[in-house]
């Protein structure tokens, strides 16, 4: 699998990858930062400049494009300078699968990658969230050593907090 930060070239992929996730009655894009919500060229300069820069809401982050054989899988972002409120909102690791490719073990992929990057950055714990609902993605974190540790209601929805304690080859679980 590759992973990369975006360029202009990958407009007609990441199109292509919206419009899956909006024709199977989705209604966000995961871990995108936004791609959605601003003209295709400005997200791609935020994007590269903040994996070099921090900016003053989302601090320093990688936001990957996920390759599979030349096709977009997913996308990973991998947050370093949150605030303590965005961190506990939206953890450190957001991931997304396209939905014709879920269930396949990408995200069990993508997450152990972001993982490896957060081990390399020397960062000793993450969080991880997700909806107590999407079963998938909570079989993705445990899978990857992460154990449950809050469920807070937001917007009537359940939603579940994992860590995950990083050590030297192994994961270690902090309740």
């Amino acid at each position: 699998m590759e992973y990369r930060l975006p360029t202009l070239d990958d407009y007609e992929k990441l199109k292509e990858y919206v419009i899956e996730h909006y024709s199977n009655h989705e209604k966000s894009i995961s871990a995108s930062n936004g791609l959605t919500n601003m003209k295709y060229k400005e997200w791609v300069e935020k994007v590269n400049r903040n994996s070099k820069i921090a900016d003053d809401e989302w601090g320093k982050y990688y936001l990957y494009l996920v390759f599979d054989n030349n096709r977009l899988i997913g996308l990973l972002n991998i947050r370093f300078d949150l605030t303590d409120t965005l961190r506990n909102r939206y953890g450190d690791i957001g991931y997304g699968v396209r939905p014709s490719e879920r269930r396949k073990g990408y995200a069990t992929k993508i997450l152990h990658y972001a993982l490896e990057i957060c081990k390399e950055k020397n960062m000793s714990e993450v969080i991880l969230g997700c909806y107590e609902k999407n079963l998938g993605s909570n079989k993705v974190i445990q899978k990857n050593g992460g154990n449950l540790f809050k469920t807070d209601i937001e917007n009537i929805k359940l939603s579940d907090e994992w860590t995950v304690t990083l050590k030297s080859n192994y994961y270690k679980i902090k309740l």
